[in-house]
């Protein structure tokens, strides 16, 4: 369930803003910050504005918060060998490059600085990411992803129902050729479990690609937004993407690497909540 609030006459004309900061007690940049996640709703409709007035007997909804990362917060880590270390990223955390991304709690958590991010998962994205030890080890797995070596699969529940149970969508994205494969695991009204391999790494690759099976990945509010939003998708605390593994075979030690990454709390209760269990 999402939260919702009936808007009262002491709310009466509050910008959407004001309503949020004071409602959730948030300082005003909160309040924006969770505008800008575009899953906030008024009578229905999605409301990103701000200064979006409110008037009596509005019904405003928005889901429920995740508490925001902060140094000495454990990462997951599920695999580690003397080259790479991989982590189940939480949703909500930056990948790498910011005082509160996985990088560098993972960097405080192993007491190593030289730890750097192999690839990068959008902020909202959970899952499996790779990181380096050393430099010393970065042309060799890079040029890994340069030859397409290291298959990474993707687990995500769509909105709308694929007309084949696999579909391979390969389309020019940003000028660049990519290529997804979709295979249906299971299906329920109008949803859907997936597996997607991608073949590329393009930025929303798999977001955009869903568009083209008529779909959109449950929570995404920047793709295939004309397509109906249902209670349970309302709810959702952000996209149901989830990286959830990779294989290669380690260019040092020669050795097939398999890693898989067990679904968040909040996957699996969207996996309960659409009937895909």
């Amino acid at each position: 369930m999402s939260n919702r609030s009936l808007i009262t006459q002491r709310d009466h004309g509050k910008t959407l803003q004001q309503f949020l900061r004071d409602e959730l007690k948030l300082s005003s940049r909160q309040a924006k910050s969770l505008l800008d996640t575009r899953a906030v709703f008024v009578n229905g409709k999605r409301i990103w504005m701000a200064k979006h007035n409110l008037r009596k007997d509005d019904l405003v909804e928005w889901p429920h918060q995740k508490k925001s990362p902060k140094p000495g917060d454990k990462i997951n880590i599920l695999y580690k060998d003397p080259y790479i270390i991989a982590i189940n990223k939480a949703p909500g955390v930056i990948s790498d490059r910011d005082k509160f991304s996985a990088e560098s709690l993972l960097r405080e958590q192993e007491n190593n600085p030289e730890i750097r991010a192999l690839h990068r998962l959008d902020k909202p994205t959970s899952g499996l990411l790779m990181f380096l030890r050393s430099s010393d080890h970065r042309e060799a797995y890079l040029e890994l992803f340069r030859r397409k070596e290291i298959q990474k699969t993707y687990q995500t529940l769509l909105v709308g129902q694929p007309r084949e149970d696999q579909v391979t969508i390969r389309r020019a994205l940003d000028g660049k050729s990519t290529e997804t494969t979709f295979r249906v695991l299971k299906r329920h009204g109008n949803f859907c479990k997936v597996e997607c391999t991608i073949g590329t790494g393009r930025q929303h690759q798999i977001r955009r690609h869903a568009m083209e099976l008529g779909c959109r990945v449950a929570g995404d509010t920047q793709y295939a937004q004309q397509l109906p939003i249902s209670p349970i998708e309302k709810s959702l605390p952000r996209q149901m993407l989830h990286a959830f593994s990779v294989e290669f075979i380690c260019p040092h030690s020669k050795r097939k690497i398999r890693i898989h990454a067990p679904f968040t709390h909040d996957f699996q209760s969207a996996i309960k909540q659409m009937g895909l269990g």
